[in-house]
């Protein structure tokens, strides 16, 4: 990366790296993954033997899969202490300066909103060739690649995407954590950040580098880089600020319900993953 090599912008990096601690915080649409839905691939129902065991400093908990059988999967949270004082945080942050702000920003004219997805969808289509590649899915990061260099030029700097509507190329975004995960390195454990909510360790540790390490660089330079990528984070985060305090409503212990909720997607991501792998045999 320029960074790396240009001994201008290494003397600068010091100075932004709490920029790029923001970064990390407010990248969030790496804390959680959705995988795609595939038609070919019916989800296993949970057994009644099936069971999620939470291992924390204060003993085990334990709940049902909801989404996916998965059998006797054990999850640790050894932070509790930590992740419920951040998980306050969070909550003051969310209902008094962020929530109100993405409710500002969800009323701009949809096409605008749109541009701005698109744009920074783009920006990291080469990190989705990247991971798709480490996981030996070549079609895949050719796929990106070719998104990357069609939206770049013909969509105006990704502001349309002329890749899908043109040409069928259909997004197929892959993160850092994902490539890990493909090379069974485990999540680590689980983790509340400032501002970012729940994540694990190799979901952060995706989060970090991805943000560190961007082509925005190709266009920006620093702290300004900095700058960006934290209105992306906070842009595509605006969705599940919204639905916040709805979630919130629906317990007595939230850290627990949103812990719980998160455990659940790792669940399926297993599933799902094991699922498809069975298909392509």
């Amino acid at each position: 990366m320029d960074v790396l090599t240009d001994p201008l912008k290494t003397k600068r990096w010091p100075l932004t790296a709490p920029w790029m601690l923001l970064v990390l915080i407010l990248s969030v649409g790496c804390a959680s993954h959705t995988p795609p839905v595939d038609p070919d691939v019916t989800p296993q129902q949970p057994s009644a033997n099936d069971k999620v065991v939470v291992v924390t400093p204060q003993g085990t908990d334990t709940l049902e899969p909801t989404v996916v059988g998965y059998s006797e999967p054990h999850y640790e949270d050894p932070l509790e202490g930590f992740n419920r004082a951040m998980f306050g945080f969070n909550d003051v942050a969310y209902r008094y300066v962020l929530i109100p702000v993405a409710r500002g920003y969800n009323h701009l004219p949809s096409p605008i909103r749109t541009g701005v997805s698109n744009f920074f969808s783009n920006i990291r289509e080469p990190w989705n060739s990247v991971n798709h590649a480490l996981q030996g899915e070549g079609k895949l990061a050719g796929r990106n690649l070719g998104r990357f260099l069609v939206n770049s030029t013909l969509g105006l700097l990704g502001l349309f995407d002329p890749a899908t509507h043109w040409f069928e190329l259909k997004p197929a975004k892959s993160t850092l954590g994902e490539a890990l995960a493909h090379h069974e390195v485990g999540y680590g454990a689980f983790l509340v950040l400032p501002f970012i909510g729940q994540t694990d360790f190799r979901s952060g540790f995706s989060t970090f580098t991805e943000s560190t390490f961007t082509p925005l660089e190709a266009l920006t330079d620093r702290p300004q880089t900095g700058y960006w990528q934290i209105f992306n984070g906070y842009q595509q985060a605006v969705p599940s600020l919204l639905k916040y305090e709805e979630l919130k409503a629906q317990s007595e212990d939230p850290y627990l319900y949103f812990r719980n909720q998160y455990l659940q997607n790792l669940l399926r991501d297993q599933q799902y993953k094991k699922q498809a792998e069975s298909a392509d045999e």
